[in-house]
């Protein structure tokens, strides 16, 4: 993965004279019922959401559903490479037609009045209405909505006027073509709720002037001050979509475990310059994309209202390396869950702060850029 500086030197400029003089996000973003709602139309109907994985559906007719918002979503293996994505809500009288969160079927069939659909979501049986006049099954299936795959991952997209994902993300799409993150295999998964809001969750991972205090451990391995930021939600080049850079590993590391070491080998296709970092982006609004040299680590960030989400943690490998006796992913898997866990805290000592009367916007240092990036997006989207 080569990465290069944002070639936005006027973005560069405009944050480097209003940084010094701006202050963070006002109250009611950070804990309004009302702003959240809106933050779901404004923000996440109009982003790619990262939704799943391939490897979610072994077989044809393998399923997920996934609620964004008030949105319930059936995520489906509808042939042989093809996932398809519809709302799951029936077309006779709106009843939702699927409840497990998980499953497999021939085909889908309403609970409460048999309307069934087939795997691609046309509607193939609507028991009594043989008799009704000017009534066209083809004009009844189940509702679709955009579904685009990159690297092995599944995107939804409610606006049907989008760009397709992999222009959308196309500096991360360009910065790992030499590496086959589609054949990675899910070797660990952990699920969280934290009590915060998803922006608080967002600038926190954005920056690291909070490591030495609140990660010891991650600090010993890639201290703070060897952050670098490429990527700008208002450069140009990656509007809207990216957000993010790169952190050096130490003399002593390989890798972000519990002793800095790995007996795991790189990912293949990563530079010598790549196994002495580890790349953090903010894929806006909702998934953290963590490259290290011998793994990747994604975050799946849900809002569920104002002022909690829930996080859903996946580390990916190499399927060689997977096969190997001796693999243990448990080095990676437990120091990542203690980092989440003390970030976590933080996070929602946050939002108890936010909520108080004597809470005013502060101030951002130096070490804060892309948090004041992400915040001026944020009201770039939401008030103009």
């Amino acid at each position: 993965m080569s990465v290069e500086p944002s070639t936005s030197l006027q973005g560069h400029e405009k944050r480097h004279l209003a940084l010094p003089q701006a202050s963070s996000l006002p109250q009611r973003y950070l804990c309004d019922d009302e702003i959240f709602r809106e933050e779901y139309k404004r923000i996440f109907s109009q982003s790619w959401l990262c939704a799943a994985r391939f490897d979610d559906f072994p077989e044809i007719g393998s399923f997920v559903l996934r609620k964004f918002g008030q949105e319930s979503v059936i995520l489906m293996r509808s042939s042989e490479k093809e996932i398809k994505a519809c709302y799951n809500v029936c077309r006779h009288r709106g009843s939702r037609v699927l409840e497990d969160e998980t499953g497999k079927v021939s085909s889908i069939r309403c609970p409460y009045h048999s309307w069934t659909y087939s795997l691609q979501g046309k509607l193939i049986r609507a028991p009594h209405t043989d008799t009704l006049i000017d009534f066209d099954k083809d004009k009844y299936s189940l509702l679709p909505l955009r579904c685009e795959t990159w690297g092995g991952f599944v995107f939804v997209n409610f606006d049907n006027e989008a760009r397709p994902v992999k222009q959308h993300l196309r500096f991360l799409v360009d910065k790992c073509a030499n590496i086959r993150l589609d054949t990675l295999r899910r070797g660990g998964r952990l699920e969280y709720s934290v009590g915060a809001n998803w922006k608080i969750i967002c600038e926190n991972y954005s920056e690291c002037y909070h490591c030495p205090t609140i990660h010891p451990e991650l600090n010993r391995i890639t201290y703070y001050r060897t952050s670098y930021n490429c990527a700008f939600l208002t450069d140009e080049e990656t509007k809207g979509a990216i957000s993010g850079g790169w952190m050096e590993l130490s003399k002593e590391a390989d890798s972000m475990t519990w002793t800095g070491k790995t007996k795991r080998p790189p990912i293949k296709g990563t530079t010598l310059e790549d196994t002495r970092r580890i790349y953090y982006f903010l894929v806006f609004p909702s998934m953290f994309f963590s490259l290290h040299p011998d793994y990747l680590l994604i975050h799946f960030l849900r809002p569920i209202d104002a002022t909690h989400s829930k996080i859903v943690c996946e580390w990916f490998f190499e399927p060689d390396t997977m096969t190997k006796p001796d693999f243990d992913p448990s080095d990676a898997i437990m120091i990542w869950d203690l980092i989440n866990k003390q970030d976590w805290h933080v996070c929602e000592l946050t939002q108890e702060g936010v909520k108080s009367r004597a809470f005013k916007p502060g101030r951002y240092t130096e070490l804060e850029s892309t948090v004041y990036d992400f915040d001026v997006y944020i009201m770039e989207v939401m008030e103009g």
